[in-house]
């Protein structure tokens, strides 16, 4: 026994809370209740007689047959008169009954009526437990009254009736009911809590939880006799055992959601009989009166006992393989309500045989409260907030780990950036340094070129120029004695080669000149233009267009010289007096297209100049192009740039 009971200490600690917790609220509750003002008719001194139907108008004579009330009526009875005795010199004024617990009724002072309560001449449903019947009394009030009752075909309770004026009622329903209000305003709450942590977080737990809160609170609020002064309606008192089996299905989902893999098969099934029998529930209690009081007292009791049984072995084994603060909290807070819940089946349902041997030999269930039931529920509904507080406390706390990890992660992903954005930056900068490197050995490089196709020019036209020039002076001393006329005309000769001399070195002057300057590539194509029409006695017509900005000095140097070289070329090799010229942007590339009406090109090796040309458009991505026009030639330089125009 000490071996048990130290292996289930917290177990018993959390019952032992959960009573003293509920005993406390309870009593401080119930400690409100009082009855001041008002006074229980006792059923000793009742007396009853056969009735035929609702519709009698006045109450049998005093001499007929007469017999006392035991509590109940035969149920072979379906209508009956009660005469119930008043108490003498109350000395009240305005005095009422209160009567609980009977349905259709008529009530009577001798053959006077105050009070038709026939709902079934209205098609009413309603709870006889939770609608009562204020009857007003004449002042004085009488010995007695006539009460013609409709007999409970299920064997309902016997009728309950307090005497006081009505000042006197109200105030002992208000402090009644105040624990049923609070009760339903927390479990009420509590539901919407439930929604929004599911709104939040989509676990079915949630929404269970919920629907379980929501039946518990509606049933407390509408298990009270106080609503009745706001809303004097039947029907939500009527529909409150509808919420019994939907909180056992709701039940049977937290245990899935809490518990998985117990007993998963039975639990689903039953799910979905209790889902049915709900559903069943709900639509016979509005339109099939005989078939809601059937399937609430007599199908629900026996598949409510089965249903927390299976649970019950569910939460068990879940305990016994877990032993954690979730499978403790839901067992402690199961047993309470397990407990409550068959006190309240066997006390109110009707099951035949057994309810009645209940009420003779254990009397003290009915002196016990009457909304015990809401109680029970409160406190399983607290050791589901406590389970839930565990879960959402573990999960906050595993959220603040994988936080703290993440920033772990974080910072060391930063660092790790940070490590290779400094590298990045070195490597950068060394590439800078290699890039400028680069560009300077290429400007190096480009300015040796250079050198080397002027020396070239030099050679090729200056040079061949001089030869040229010396020859025809020989020629011209020879003859001058001779054939003078022949003579001067060789000296004419020499003069013009001397003069194109002159004018080739020029323009290897002022390309020197242009490399060490900023390019200025219109102005500079214009002053050529302008020196060969005058040296050449040629005419040149152009059209420049806008230029990429982003044009460097390789891409403007190769343009100019290329054009430079195809005038030299066409006036030179083709004996061109007529130029066009076409500069601007095609595409993503500057396009030079020159033409002239010269001797028709036949298509050769390139000289120095338009080779070196070549070399260079293809370094740059470009290409340069020497073709046959109608009649001269056409040479055209196409050097990509990608670049937006100025």
């Amino acid at each position: 026994m000490n071996g048990f009971l130290r292996a289930h200490v917290p177990l018993i600690r959390t019952l032992a809370l959960l009573a003293a917790l509920l005993f406390a609220v309870g009593w401080g509750l119930t400690s409100l209740e009082k009855k001041d003002g008002t006074v229980t008719l006792p059923d000793d001194g009742w007396e009853w007689h056969p009735a035929d139907s609702l519709e009698e108008a006045a109450p049998p004579p005093t001499g007929s047959d007469w017999s006392s009330f035991s509590g109940t009526v035969d149920r072979t009875y379906r209508y009956y008169w009660l005469r119930v005795p008043l108490p003498e010199e109350s000395g009240l004024e305005n005095p009422y009954l209160w009567i609980i617990n009977v349905g259709s009724m008529k009530a009577f002072d001798e053959d006077r009526l105050l009070l038709d309560a026939n709902f079934m001449k209205k098609g009413v449903r309603l709870s006889a437990s939770f609608h009562w019947k204020l009857v007003p009394l004449p002042s004085p009030a009488p010995k007695q009254v006539y009460l013609l009752l409709r007999n409970s075909v299920s064997g309902g309770v016997s009728p309950w009736i307090d005497y006081g004026n009505k000042s006197a009622h109200v105030n002992r329903i208000l402090h009644e009911d105040m624990d049923n209000i609070v009760l339903g305003g927390m479990l009420l709450f509590s539901c919407l809590i439930s929604l929004g942590l599911y709104a939040s977080h989509r676990d079915k737990l949630y929404a269970y939880f919920a629907l379980l809160a929501f039946a518990g609170g509606y049933a407390s609020l509408v298990r009270n006799h106080l609503l009745q002064f706001f809303w004097n309606s039947p029907w939500p008192a009527y529909l409150q055992d509808v919420c019994m089996p939907w909180a056992t299905f709701a039940t049977l989902g937290i245990m899935a959601s809490l518990f998985p893999g117990h007993l998963t098969l039975a639990n689903r099934i039953l799910r979905v009989f209790m889902l049915v029998l709900s559903i069943a529930m709900t639509i016979s209690a509005a339109f099939f009166f005989d078939v809601y009081g059937f399937l609430g007292e007599m199908v629900y009791p026996p598949a409510f006992l089965f249903v927390f049984c299976i649970v019950f072995i569910s939460i068990f084994a879940a305990y016994k393989r877990r032993k954690d603060v979730e499978s403790v909290w839901v067992l402690a807070g199961f047993i309470l309500l397990l407990a409550i819940a068959l006190i309240h089946i066997l006390r109110f349902a009707w099951l035949p045989g057994i309810t009645d041997w209940l009420r003779a030999h254990i009397a003290w269930i009915n002196s016990l409260p009457f909304d015990l039931l809401f109680w029970g529920l409160f406190g399983f509904v607290i050791c589901l907030i406590r389970v839930i507080m565990y879960r959402y406390t573990a999960m906050n706390r595993q959220l603040t780990e994988w936080n703290r990890s993440l920033e772990q992660v974080v910072q060391n992903r930063t660092h790790e950036l940070k490590e290779r954005n400094e590298q990045l930056e070195i490597t950068h900068e060394r590439l800078a340094a290699t890039i400028r490197e680069t560009s300077e050995a290429l400007a190096e490089t480009i300015i040796l070129e250079e050198q080397h196709r002027i020396t070239g020019t030099i050679h090729d036209a200056v040079g061949h120029t001089l030869t040229e020039t010396i020859v025809q002076l020989e020629a011209a001393k020879r003859l001058l004695h001779r054939d003078r006329t022949l003579a001067e005309s060789k000296l004419e000769a020499s003069q013009s080669l001397v003069r194109r001399g002159l004018a080739d070195i020029r323009q290897s002057v002022r390309l020197l000149k242009e490399d060490t300057e900023h390019y200025d590539l219109p102005g500079a194509v214009g002053a050529l233009i302008r020196e060969t029409e005058k040296e050449a006695l040629c005419s040149i017509e152009c059209k420049i267009g806008k230029l990429p900005e982003s044009m460097s000095i390789l891409h403007k140097r190769i343009v100019f010289q290329t054009l430079q070289e195809g005038l030299a070329n066409g006036i030179r090799h083709g004996q061109a007096r007529f130029f066009q010229l076409s500069l601007g942007v095609s595409g993503d590339c500057v396009k030079l297209r020159l033409s002239n009406d010269g001797l028709t090109y036949v298509p050769s090796d390139f000289g120095f100049g338009l080779e070196e040309m070549t070399d260079r458009a293809a370094r740059l991505g470009g290409l340069l192009k020497v073709e046959p026009g109608t009649p001269g030639c056409v040479i055209t330089l196409s050097l990509p740039v990608g670049s937006p125009v100025l």
